[in-house]
């Protein structure tokens, strides 16, 4: 609730009268018996497979409009990168535009080069890249414009494309490829999402941006080497099996076996509540972008019906519904006279995390973890 508090009263205000919304749909779906047979798979934060694709069509017109919208900055980029354009300065970024490009262009190739010699055919990995693309980016204006303090991108970008040309169409070395990234593409640990956020912190200090590239760099680094080490660790000490990882361990693979076992065909309804979905956000999308008044802003939509919302909306709309009370009756003074109040709830809602981890240690006790949804 604290970190809520200090989101934008129209974004916050979306948030959760989205997520009723998509409760709403999921009651009048049961009452009307509209039901979706399709098997997605692992992967999703969202239960409905309609949900599911209205909300990939939502995070799909969230990356395209973004990418419109950035269209002369992103050309400016290009000029930059490719012909050393003296008019476009990019000394204040963290890395020369140029060599922000030549990584994005390198980095793709090699992770379709990867998956294309694991056995997935180019095309599809060229389409589960864009679709990745997309989730990735269009999560992280969600978490970074948003605010929020806990999310998951609310699709799998795997199954949208087994759902979107079928199984069959795939191979079964394909659909053991694409069994593997599931958690590439999933959870909540995004690397372009903490980048964001330090992007953002690092606005407050003077000086050159370049050392905080190497910085998050070593960082990731460090993370890689000791979370690969502490996977092997646990999963050859108590056997990997034996972890706390609800279907984490087989369930996506038991995904690839299925489709083996009885392959699928690219799915009809799917693209009729992608394309839906992606109606909807582009009509809150225009809204916002030509009506200033327009209550309703377009972030609630794609992560108004994941499971992480249904345990928090509540919290949201108090939060919500104190600030609005106390900028229309008390102003702006009240508003940062309350501030303290909120923080000190996110700092209790941290802090004994940490503590817990000292307190573990010493008694043996397991599973006191900070609440994740």
């Amino acid at each position: 609730m604290g970190f809520f508090y200090f989101l934008k009263t129209e974004i916050a205000f979306s948030l959760w009268f989205f997520n009723l919304f998509a409760n709403a749909l999921r009651t009048t779906f049961a009452v009307l018996g509209v039901t979706s047979s399709e098997m997605l798979g692992g992967g999703h934060s969202i239960i409905d497979p309609i949900l599911v694709h209205q909300s990939m069509g939502g995070m799909l017109v969230l990356f395209l409009f973004g990418l419109f919208a950035a269209r002369k900055h992103l050309w400016a980029v290009c000029r930059k990168a490719m012909w050393g354009d003296s008019t476009v300065d990019d000394s204040g970024e963290i890395i020369s535009y140029r060599t922000a490009v030549l990584i994005l262009l390198g980095s793709s190739v090699v992770m379709v080069a990867w998956l294309a010699l694991a056995g997935l055919p180019v095309w599809v990995a060229l389409a589960f890249l864009f679709t990745a693309f997309a989730l990735f980016v269009g999560f992280t204006r969600l978490i970074a414009e948003g605010g929020l303090s806990d999310g998951s991108v609310p699709v799998g970008s795997a199954a949208i494309i087994v759902s979107a040309v079928g199984s069959s169409a795939i191979g079964a070395q394909g659909l053991v490829v694409l069994a593997t990234t599931y958690f590439w593409t999933t959870g909540r640990s995004f690397a372009m999402t903490s980048a964001a956020n330090s992007l953002k912190l690092g606005e407050g200090f003077g000086g050159s941006k370049r050392p905080l590239f190497w910085t998050m760099l070593l960082a990731m680094a460090v993370g890689m080497v000791s979370s690969m080490w502490v996977v092997m660790e646990l999963g050859y000490s108590y056997g990997a099996l034996n972890l706390k990882i609800p279907g984490g361990q087989h369930g996506f693979y038991d995904y690839a076996a299925g489709l083996i076992r009885t392959p699928s065909e690219p799915h009809l309804w799917g693209w009729i509540n992608t394309g839906i979905g992606a109606g909807v956000m582009l009509l809150l999308m225009l809204a916002r972008w030509y009506y200033v008044w327009w209550p309703l802003h377009p972030l609630g939509y794609p992560i108004g019906p994941t499971g992480i919302m249904d345990h928090l909306w509540f919290d949201m709309f108090l939060a919500w519904l104190i600030k609005v009370s106390v900028l229309r009756y008390g102003g702006v003074a009240l508003y940062r006279k309350t501030r303290p109040f909120f923080m000190g709830m996110i700092a209790g809602h941290i802090v004994p995390g940490g503590l817990f981890l000292f307190v573990d240690h010493f008694t043996g006790m397991v599973g006191n973890v900070i609440f994740w949804g």
